[in-house]
């Protein structure tokens, strides 16, 4: 009698714990079916700052689900159709890639709009070693070294005299290349045009210096892609600061 009774109990136990779960999942299944559903859609995002003019490469596009209510018709679903094509205003990290800012063709005279408010565009004359040999490109992130003549007056037993001296400094730091283009036949005639980075103040001032520096000698120096765009302090260098610095010797007057 006792053990009937126990069997019973535990084939109640079974069926009341196979109703509970039966309960628990239609539970489960109604909530599934309240809960609206997002529709997701699959659109390209940009992994990286791209300007104006560049050339789209794979490594630059990311393919991600997107909510379809808010993904405009004009979003770019496939990198392949993006890659190999050009960029036609300039492109932010993480930006939703749309028709609009993929141009079969690299366009020209549209640099005004890849310039932000506040900011301006300057030619800066290809001279230096890194821009004749064409490793600076549309993107990159330079630095504007300038190097001024100047007359250095002494007075040696009783007599003054002038000789040229040069000073170098880094003037301008973190120009963004918007364009790399030819005016003219070679020589000064060719250009880069550059921009402050977003982060730098407005660049009216740095034209005005660039302009006032057609006298000196202008160089750029390139960042690395790595480079975390912090403005740097330097030091003017003249030949008694190199001298000083480095510990060379002053040649002397043979005795």
């Amino acid at each position: 009698m006792r053990k009937r009774m126990g069997l019973m109990l535990m084939l109640g136990g079974v069926v009341l714990a196979v109703m509970v779960g039966l309960m628990m999942a239609n539970i489960s299944r109604r909530a599934a079916a309240a809960k609206p559903q997002i529709k997701l859609v699959e659109v390209v995002f940009a992994t990286q700052d791209v300007a104006q003019g560049t050339e789209i490469k794979a490594e630059m596009l990311v393919r991600k689900p997107y909510p379809a209510e808010f993904a405009p018709a004009s979003a770019v679903s496939r990198a392949q159709d993006a890659v190999g094509k050009f960029t036609a205003s300039n492109v932010v990290k993480d930006q939703l890639m749309t028709s609009a800012v993929v141009s079969a063709t690299k366009q020209a005279g549209n640099l005004s709009k890849s310039i932000p408010k506040g900011k301006v565009a300057f030619p800066l004359p290809k001279t230096d070693l890194l821009s004749a040999s064409d490793a600076i490109k549309p993107g990159d992130k330079v630095d504007v070294l300038v190097t001024y003549k100047m007359k250095v007056s002494s007075r040696t037993g009783g007599e003054k005299s002038d000789s040229d001296a040069h000073t170098t400094q880094t003037t301008l730091q973190n120009l963004q290349v918007l364009d790399v283009g030819a005016g003219g036949s070679g020589g000064a005639g060719q250009c880069r045009r550059c921009r402050r980075a977003a982060r730098r103040p407005p660049g009216r001032r740095d034209a005005c210096l660039i302009k006032n520096s057609d006298s000196a000698t202008v160089d750029l120096a390139l960042r690395g892609t790595e480079d975390d765009g912090n403005k740097a302090t330097t030091d003017g260098v003249t030949e008694d600061s190199t001298v000083v610095d480095y510990k060379f010797r002053k040649p002397q007057p043979a005795r």
